[in-house]
C-alpha cells in the first residue's frame, strides 16, 4: 500500500510541477500584459484631444501605432496579452471617427457641383458644427423648494 501512495504523489507532483505551475506563470503574464494595456489605452484616451496625438503618447512613454511599446518586455508581454485576450473577445482596437454623412440633395448648405471645398484655418473649430448660441434653448428653470420648518 506505501508503493502504491508513493507513486500516486510522485504522478501529483510532476502534475503540479509541469501542469499547474506554467498554468499559473502564464495566467500571471495575461494580467500584467492586461495591466500594460489598460495603462496604454488610458493614455490613448487622455491624449485624444491634443494638438499632437503622437508627441502626447510618446510622452506618456508609448508608440503612436503597433507596436505601441518602446521596450521589448513591455512590448512581448503586451502583445501576448492583445492576442490571448482578443481570442477571448476583449477588443484593443482604437474607435476611429467615422467619415462626415454625405449632404442630402436638396441641401441648401452643400457646396455647387465642381466648386472646390474651402479650407478652414488651422485650429478653428470645423464649420456648421455647432448651432449658434441664439438657436439653443436656455434651460428650464425650476422654482426654488422651501425650506422645511
Amino acid at each position: 500500500m506505501a508503493q502504491m501512495m508513493d507513486k500516486v504523489l510522485t504522478i501529483l507532483k510532476k502534475i503540479l510541477f509541469f501542469g499547474v505551475f506554467p498554468l499559473a506563470f502564464v495566467v500571471f503574464i495575461f494580467f500584467l500584459g492586461e495591466q500594460f494595456e489598460v495603462g496604454r489605452l488610458g493614455a490613448v484616451a487622455s491624449c485624444e484631444e491634443a494638438a499632437n496625438k503622437n508627441t502626447c503618447l510618446r510622452s506618456k512613454g508609448y508608440l503612436p501605432q503597433a507596436p505601441y511599446y518602446p521596450d521589448l518586455g513591455r512590448r512581448y508581454i503586451g502583445g501576448f496579452a492583445r492576442m490571448v485576450g482578443g481570442d477571448l473577445g476583449a477588443s484593443y482596437k482604437e474607435p476611429v471617427a467615422a467619415p462626415p454623412a454625405p449632404p442630402a440633395e436638396g441641401d441648401a448648405a452643400a457646396p455647387a457641383a465642381g466648386a472646390a471645398p474651402t479650407a478652414a484655418a488651422p485650429g478653428a473649430a470645423p464649420a456648421g458644427t455647432l448651432p449658434p448660441p441664439a438657436a439653443i434653448p436656455p434651460l428650464p428653470v425650476s422654482p426654488p423648494v422651501p425650506a422645511k420648518k
